[in-house]
């Protein structure tokens, strides 16, 4: 698989997953390389066990290690680390685009996510 069939994977996972209606949305979703938001890899993955632990007003939360700098470990529905020490991470894909399809953006209009990390 070359990386434009990850990215349109990864968009039909993330429609899946967040129950999104909007063609424009999945679109941007195939189109946007993850990997050039968060730098060089190997990256640290957020583990799903830990994600609660991560929200807690204690901040645990734990991180797995991708084997290589291959971005096709990015294009799956999971936090990657921006600063892993701080727990930051760019969002939870599927978080994303519940969001951005509840807003019900209309061709022309213009956003901004205000906190948005790294700007994925």
């Amino acid at each position: 698989m070359n990386i434009e069939d990850l990215r349109q994977f990864y968009a039909e996972e993330i429609r899946a997953v967040a129950n999104v209606q909007s063609e424009a949305i999945v679109a941007a979703f195939a189109k946007v390389p993850r990997e050039k938001f968060l730098g060089p890899g190997p990256w640290q993955i957020a583990n799903p066990d830990s994600w609660q632990a991560m929200s807690s007003a204690k901040g645990g939360g734990s991180y797995r290690t991708t084997p290589d700098a291959d971005p096709k470990h990015l294009y799956h529905n999971i936090l990657i680390a921006i600063d892993a020490s701080r727990h930051l991470n760019n969002g939870q894909p599927s978080g994303l685009a519940m969001w951005i399809e509840a807003r019900e953006v209309e061709v022309g209009e213009k956003v901004l996510h205000v906190g948005c990390g790294v700007g994925y």
